[in-house]
């Protein structure tokens, strides 16, 4: 693996206090008219965070001298803990969405927060198991 990888993911540890168990790209949906944002959808031993990943498109670059360093910072994430999930839920696919969907695997975690019932939808890499990962912890509690 390469150093700055090694490096990224040793920092992420320290500032978050937890050990990664599994990580993959993803998007998050702030809400149904809202665009989705792109980040880390990582496993700790304690619950699922996303973190978005700061960027801008390409024709936006072009007309700036250089990129403003943006860094997120773990109080910026989005922690569900596992405690907290009451369900997790995955929409059923329709015929044309093979063809016309997203290739991420969508999945909705509800959760119990401040007395309220929310929930928080995400897409993630199908190629990573973050998603069986995530229904194992869930199953374990």
């Amino acid at each position: 693996m390469d150093e700055s990888v090694e490096a990224f993911w040793a920092g992420f540890e320290r500032e978050t206090g937890e050990k990664v168990l599994c990580r993959t790209m993803g998007q998050y949906f702030p809400s149904p008219k809202d665009r989705s944002d792109w980040g880390l959808l990582v496993l700790s031993p304690t619950g699922l965070r996303f973190r978005k990943t700061p960027g801008e498109n390409w024709f936006a670059s072009m007309f700036k001298a250089s990129a403003p360093s943006v860094s997120a910072r773990s109080e910026d994430d989005l922690f569900i803990p596992y405690a907290s999930i009451t369900r997790l839920t995955l929409p059923p696919r329709k015929f044309l969405d093979f063809l016309f969907g997203t290739p991420f695997s969508a999945f909705t975690v509800h959760y119990h927060h401040d007395g309220q019932d929310k929930e928080a939808r995400f897409a993630a890499d199908p190629k990573s198991d973050i998603l069986a990962r995530l229904r194992a912890s869930l199953k374990d509690d």
